[in-house]
């Protein structure tokens, strides 16, 4: 098994590809450098697999960040191809979800030396700042020279982030296969903007960030790492998280005739 083998070094930033317009499409130009390298050598690549490829984060907010994503060629069979965001997800994508977020937890699982990846985080931000779908494989330290805002805490230390089975348990309780997952922005928004500035292993409220990464290094209680999901709770309930809902029939109507309107008049 090849992801035995893996050992995370993580490269330089000039070993990135450069910027090809604007940074939003910084994932993209990843994902063609990888298309464009079949070699095994590729310094931003941990793990390359037929159907998805785990890179490293160019800037990773904590000790260990990776990336997985769909590899991006034309004949990839995988449904999640196409997939830019969480509000894509359909029912119909479970099966492949299931096998992208299990090839994660070994990634993980293989990275850290433990079989139950607790000291990893896998999941989604639920408003991402670039697409297409990427997994987060990071470490749950936050511990890292670019963790420099509350958000870049704030997004993985809340329900901002939304765990891998989290997003499962959601589409599992999907009553319609086409009916798309909605994430509730604004709700999301609040949470990014008013969630607690707070240790993740103690609680104890940090006055900025500076003061939140002191205390991250001498924490007492860091060296008992989290669990990485949030989808069961202590008497095994299976819980959803709450940013997480459906696309209504009547968003889906209007959507359907605005493209239609679109198309008629010749736009692009």
């Amino acid at each position: 098994d090849r992801l035995l083998e893996l050992s995370y070094v993580a490269p330089t930033k000039d070993q990135f590809p450069l910027q090809s317009s604007s940074w939003r499409n910084a994932l993209y130009d990843i994902l063609s450098t990888v298309e464009a390298n079949v070699a095994d050598n590729n310094a931003i690549i941990l793990f390359r697999h037929s159907k998805f490829v785990c890179t490293y984060d160019k800037f990773p907010k904590a000790k260990h960040h990776l990336l997985l994503m769909c590899r991006n060629y034309s004949t990839n069979p995988s449904c999640l191809m196409n997939v830019k965001s969480l509000n894509d997800l359909t029912k119909k994508h479970l099966d492949e979800l299931r096998e992208f977020h299990n090839l994660a937890r070994r990634i993980a699982a293989a990275i850290s030396g433990d079989a139950y990846q607790n000291s990893f985080k896998i999941g989604y931000h639920s408003i991402p700042s670039l697409h297409p779908l990427h997994l987060h494989i990071i470490s749950s330290d936050l511990d890292s020279p670019c963790v420099t805002t509350r958000k870049h805490i704030v997004s993985f230390s809340s329900d901002f982030f939304v765990t891998a089975d989290e997003v499962e348990n959601h589409l599992e309780s999907a009553f319609v296969d086409s009916l798309p997952v909605a994430v509730r922005a604004q709700r999301a928004q609040d949470v990014l903007d008013s969630y607690p500035l707070k240790c993740q292993y103690c609680s104890r409220s940090a006055l900025n960030v500076p003061d939140f990464k002191r205390h991250n290094q001498i924490c007492p209680k860091a060296k008992t790492p989290n669990k990485e999901e949030r989808a069961h709770n202590d008497n095994g309930h299976v819980q959803l998280n709450s940013l997480l809902g459906w696309t209504s029939k009547r968003d889906l109507t209007q959507n359907h005739r605005a493209s239609g309107r679109k198309r008629s008049r010749g736009d692009s």
